[in-house]
């Protein structure tokens, strides 16, 4: 994989088309860019077998790390597989270097995300992040997703935000 290594690039986030996060990653590292999608083992039953197979961490998502001072951003939107760049009026809108690297610190030999049990939540209770950039921030607890996450609403950026997280991060709100 590219590495970015100017002291301005920073982590960012890339919307991709549906179910093009492969082709997405594969085309921007073909441009030159690190990139960056987690993923985890999900289960699924089907005529009652139960296959494991790898799914993205954050369906529709991956990160890309870049330099918008040096390295041209916009070409991003036009690539295969990606929808768009998430970006505000100023331009692409970083997230913490911790995110990232607090993901791939949790990746296990195979290099993928390892999830926990399933905790014991009831919707719309009040439940604390307990790691990762949103550490200490109370959310409601919407419900359980893909049997190995959970939706938890947040008040961010005026509104409510659903956010996908792994189930040890969160815990009952005191």
């Amino acid at each position: 994989m590219p590495t970015a290594l100017s002291t301005g690039a920073r982590w960012y986030v890339v919307q991709a088309r549906h179910l093009s996060e492969q082709r997405a990653v594969h085309e921007l590292e073909n441009q030159g860019f690190e990139t960056f999608l987690p993923c985890y083992l999900r289960r699924r039953r089907h005529a009652r077998k139960v296959t494991v197979a790898p799914a993205p961490l954050f369906p529709g998502y991956l990160f890309v790390r870049l330099d918008p001072a040096r390295q041209r951003w916009r070409s991003i939107n036009g690539t295969f597989g990606v929808a768009r760049l998430v970006a505000g009026e100023s331009g692409p809108l970083p997230i913490a270097d911790a995110v990232v690297e607090g993901l791939r610190a949790r990746r296990d030999g195979q290099g993928y995300i390892a999830l926990s049990q399933r905790p014991d939540f009831a919707p719309g209770q009040m439940v604390r992040i307990r790691s990762g950039s949103f550490a200490e921030t109370l959310g409601l607890f919407e419900g359980f997703r893909d049997r190995d996450r959970i939706a938890v609403l947040l008040d961010l950026l005026g509104g409510k935000v659903r956010v996908l997280l792994d189930e040890d991060m969160v815990e009952k709100a005191a």
